[in-house]
């Protein structure tokens, strides 16, 4: 899909105009979101707009034209993800406004498309210019919308790519940016949001589209925001991008929120949930750290949940010799649903085929990752490492390297091996502060405690000292 359109007023005003004919829309019979199945062919239902997207345009093998979702809930608590396709952009885009309460009809239902759709409802829904679709009055009956709230402080619990709803407050934002959709070509706008919450921490946020371009005009003040369905990622610690964000949000919570927020928490210091480097919520106290032994005598990772903890620890091996290459080869895809992430195949051709986006692609991009083994005064473990910190540890000069750079540069045309060598040498025998998550696996038949490096800083010698000097006087 393309980049968002803008729309003039006199086509929104007409459009507005056109779909407010019959007046309040109809007050027949209406079936519940959740009662909906493909076998009706008449259905109306009465709901809310909970959120709505930007129009984009589309064009393929059989044409182009302009879409744009939204998502609606009714009085059940079922929501129900709907698309809006060419003619009936133009009828509806205006008149759906947040918030507001409508009826709907004449809408074709097909199974909800579970990679892309956040909804209860197992279907979703498209419209077409002959949409029945009226505003009627707000009668309370329906919330303003469904949330699962989390705390900031708890991120570093929850997997990349999986999705969260926060209560926060706006702290700051950030100026407009742009970058450039490796996908499409197409420019892209974004706005990094810093929100805040009573767990004490904080968290970067990023909005885009033209959501983005009005952020700093939406969220000036520091209103109290409910994000509903933003996207967590490990990069630079924990982050979310995407989402919905409502401003004042009608939620039990909210009162709670506010008290703090007015009693200091508008000045309280919070830890940055993304701050690069160590990220998931910065460097844990010197008190609260942990050894490597106690992984094994303190039983970690054999729960339901993973176990985490942050030690200091020295490298003392690096498995490098892996066939192809200390990386894996990624889907070349920087955007959802893959993210760079899952592993791509090259196919007889040449060509690279993801199973996640199902696409074969004419290139792939190489993450970085291997096992080392950690070793302080109580123990020793093997742990796994991936891209993020593998380019902490790995550095050329004091820059950044990527996976894909070091293979053209090592088993290329220039088959560079003493450089290979030399850049994973200089990482061994290395100190750092790991912070790492422990989880038993299956690997074969046999079941084990993995651990899984997640975020690295390296040490402060003086800092150190004077925590360490801080400890002993306080036994």
């Amino acid at each position: 899909y393309g980049a968002p359109i803008q729309r003039s007023a006199g086509v929104a005003a007409q459009s507005y105009a056109n779909s407010r004919l019959g007046g309040g829309g109809s007050s027949g019979p209406t079936t519940p979101i959740g009662q909906l199945n493909m076998y009706q062919s008449r259905w109306t239902v009465k709901a809310r707009v909970t959120n709505k997207g930007d129009i984009r345009t589309w064009s393929n093998a059989k044409g182009e034209g302009s879409l744009f979702s939204c998502e609606i809930l009714d009085s059940s608590g079922v929501d129900l993800r709907c698309t809006f396709f060419k003619e009936a952009v133009d009828r509806f885009y205006e008149l759906l406004e947040v918030d507001a309460v409508f009826t709907f009809s004449n809408g074709k239902l097909k199974v909800a498309n579970a990679q892309y759709n956040t909804c209860k409802s197992s279907f979703e829904c498209t419209f077409d210019q002959n949409a029945e679709i009226h505003r009627v009055d707000d009668d309370k009956a329906i919330q303003q919308n469904i949330f699962d709230f989390v705390a900031i402080a708890d991120l570093d619990k929850i997997e990349p790519t999986t999705n969260v709803d926060l209560l926060a407050y706006v702290r700051t934002i950030a100026p407009v940016s742009t970058v450039i959709s490796k996908k499409n070509g197409n420019e892209l706008f974004k706005c990094e949001i810093t929100v805040v919450d009573d767990s004490g921490a904080e968290v970067r946020l990023t909005v885009w589209g033209e959501k983005a371009k009005s952020a700093e005009q939406d969220f000036a003040g520091n209103p109290l925001v409910a994000v509903k369905a933003a996207r967590v990622s490990d990069f630079g610690g924990r982050s979310l991008s995407g989402g919905f964000l409502t401003k004042n949000p009608r939620v039990p919570r909210a009162d709670a929120l506010r008290r703090w927020w007015e009693s200091g928490g508008s000045s309280a210091t919070a830890t940055s949930m993304s701050r690069g480097g160590m990220g998931g919520g910065g460097p844990v106290p010197f008190g609260e750290r942990r050894t490597i032994g106690s992984i094994k005598g303190d039983g970690l990772g054999h729960g339901e949940k993973p176990d985490w903890l942050t030690f200091r620890a020295t490298i003392n091996f690096i498995k490098k010799d892996k066939e192809g290459g200390p990386w894996y080869t990624a889907c070349s895809n920087p955007d959802d649903p893959c993210n760079n992430r899952p592993k791509a195949t090259q196919t007889t051709d040449g060509f690279w085929h993801c199973d996640k986006c199902n696409q074969t692609r004419p290139d792939t991009v190489r993450r970085f990752i291997f096992s080392l083994t950690l070793i302080d005064d109580t123990s020793t473990t093997w742990a796994s490492m991936f891209d993020e910190t593998a380019r902490v540890l790995l550095k050329d000069g004091g820059a950044d390297i990527s996976a894909d750079q070091v293979n053209t540069r090592c088993f290329g045309d220039g088959y560079d091996t003493e450089f290979f060598e030399t850049l994973f040498d200089a990482a061994n025998f290395t100190e750092w502060v790991f912070k790492c998550k422990v989880k038993k696996e299956m690997i074969g038949d046999e079941e084990r405690v993995k651990t899984s490096i997640y975020s690295m800083l390296p040490l402060d010698y003086a800092k150190e000292s004077k925590d360490l000097l801080e400890a002993i006087r306080q036994q």
